[in-house]
């Protein structure tokens, strides 16, 4: 009679999910609800990738492999450095939201 016994450990998981949390503000002050905010992730295989700001204007961004490079809201582009769990402020260059 053979018996196996094995063990199971999980596997570190170098590319887990990071992500920032963004509260968008036009240069007037007020928040800038319910807009989108498109990233672009840097290297290869990187793309777009949209998301949207809730009531209070804040948005949370997400990534893995490829770090966010710069952001494009409302025809205009935001180049960042976020790092994983921290909070930003990002103020627009369009005065309110009917630029």
């Amino acid at each position: 009679m053979v018996f196996a016994f094995s063990a199971f450990t999980p596997v570190n998981d170098t590319l887990s999910e990071k992500s920032c949390k963004v509260t968008v503000k036009y240069s007037n002050g007020d928040l800038a609800d319910n807009v989108t905010v498109s990233a672009y992730y840097k290297g290869f295989g990187g793309g777009y990738h949209d998301f949207k700001t809730n009531d209070n204007g804040v948005v949370t961004l997400t990534w893995d492999a490829h770090d966010i490079e710069y952001l494009l809201v409302k025809g205009d582009k935001y180049e960042v450095d976020y790092s994983d769990g921290k909070s930003y402020t990002l103020t627009l260059k369009k005065k309110h939201k009917y630029d």
